[in-house]
């Protein structure tokens, strides 16, 4: 791999080998030289990377059930908040989110029963979903898929949909509702949902692994985990020879990247600790960790690589199905979650909800800090992206589809400015918060999406 850093080095500079295609991170060297000097003077203090033209991203992630509503929201407007029981964990945070209070989903209230059906189908599509159990299925594109075609083109795939659980595929889950629509927030069109990933394997293996999946068909799964762990040592001997003409800024960023795939890589390979001896001809199975944390963390961070590395500028995480069954037992709580929503005012299964609720919030604080670890010339990655935390609920024990709990994150690439409060009037369209982004991310033509009335005021303060 010969580069010479005489011209900027191109964000899509790629180490190739093994039929893997490894991404740089963002480095100075991918700067103007006139932009890099002042890089470096920024980095004393003294300068802002006047001239660059940072990337946007729009990533969502979606929580099943709804949640405790009376312990969301702060009680205060602006900037001058006190944080809610439940979103306290964010306060490390506070200058780098929104809370939008207000936005509600009218397409879900359409029909009566099929809340869950109804609070995902509809979160990002904004249409009223047809009811149906069987596989004559109507909704309508996704807020993100919108974004996926008109810029999803400049990157490797337009689009990174994953998840922390799958779901049934078919039959009815909700009452006169198919499955997949309890299951599926992103949609390609209509009648195609873009179905999730859950297992971690198989989205390192897209983001690392071979070109195409035929190349070497027939090899052991011995073979195949060799094959995949070779990659970054590939890589990385590549890479020495341009580290030697990075700057020393640069240089320590690339090991940063290189140190967080490897750690990826550990938790993949790393066994239960629980694990025996397995009987002879028995093979540990690709795994996916137990605890919704250690689920969550080990996607989330795949995530972020996907887009640090501009494999992708879009993206939605699904932290559970609709009306999932999950127990929390890390934290004491081995009700399952949708049952204890339902909790007809009872105070200690209200309790755990809030629990719950903070617990999940925790994680997405986790989510925040590491975006905010990635440096991206004088910004952070955080700062060039735009992450919802939201769903379609609202209230869990009414499923009432307003007020809908949704944070903002991020600056946008400087288009938003967090650190408030914003309450807007009742009933305000979601899809409305859905134009405006669509919009930060170049997305252009397009005057309406789904019940949308026009742009969200007040993202830019």
């Amino acid at each position: 791999m010969n580069i010479s850093l005489r011209q900027p080095l191109s964000r899509r500079t790629v180490v190739k080998g093994l039929g893997a295609a490894i991404a740089l991170p963002f480095l100075e060297a991918m700067l103007p030289r006139v932009v890099r000097g002042q890089a470096a003077a920024a980095a004393a203090g003294a300068s802002t990377l006047a001239g660059a033209s940072p990337v946007n991203r729009l990533l969502f992630l979606y929580i099943p059930n709804g949640v405790e509503i009376a312990s969301w929201y702060p009680e205060q407007a602006g900037r001058d908040y006190t944080f809610s029981r439940t979103l306290a964990p964010l306060a490390p945070h506070k200058d780098d989110f929104l809370i939008l209070n207000g936005l509600a989903l009218q397409p879900a209230t359409l029909d009566s029963a099929g809340d869950h059906a109804k609070a995902m189908g509809c979160y990002l599509t904004n249409v009223q979903i047809l009811k149906t159990v069987t596989d004559n299925i109507r909704a309508g594109i996704s807020a993100d898929q919108v974004v996926a075609n008109a810029v999803g083109g400049r990157t490797r795939f337009p689009s990174l949909e994953l998840g922390l659980d799958y779901g049934r595929m078919e039959g009815a889950c909700d009452p006169g509702y198919a499955c997949i629509y309890s299951n599926n927030v992103s949609w390609r069109n209509e009648t195609t949902p873009a179905v999730k990933e859950v297992n971690p394997r198989i989205v390192f293996d897209r983001l690392f692994g071979r070109a195409t999946a035929t190349d070497h068909q027939g090899e052991s799964h011995d073979q195949q985990e060799t094959y995949n762990r070779s990659i970054l040592d590939f890589a990385r001997q590549n890479l020495k020879r341009l580290s030697g003409e990075l700057g020393k800024t640069d240089r320590d960023r690339m090991d940063e990247y290189l140190t967080s795939i490897r750690e990826i890589e550990r938790r993949l390979d790393t066994p239960p600790e629980d694990l025996k001896a397995l009987p002879p001809g028995v093979e540990r199975p690709l795994r996916v960790p137990d605890t919704f944390k250690d689920h969550f963390r080990l996607m989330a961070d795949l995530q972020i690589l996907a887009i640090q590395q501009d494999v992708t500028r879009i993206s939605t995480f699904t932290l559970g199905i609709e009306q999932s069954r999950r127990t929390y037992n890390e934290i004491g709580i081995p009700e399952e979650h949708h049952g204890l929503t339902h909790h007809a005012g009872n105070p200690e299964k209200i309790e755990k909800v809030c629990q719950i609720d903070h617990y999940i919030v925790q994680q997405f604080a986790y989510f925040l800090e590491k975006m905010k670890s990635v440096q991206e010339g004088d910004a952070t990655l955080l700062d060039n992206s735009m992450v919802v935390f939201g769903n379609g609920n609202g209230n869990a024990v009414r499923h009432d589809h307003k007020n809908l709990p949704i944070v903002l994150a991020g600056r946008g690439a400087g288009t938003l400015n967090p650190g408030r409060h914003i309450i807007y009037p009742e009933d305000m369209p979601v899809a409305n918060l859905w134009l405006s982004l669509m919009d930060r991310m170049g997305v252009e033509g397009v005057e309406r999406h789904g019940d949308s009335t026009g742009r969200l005021p007040g993202l830019s303060g």
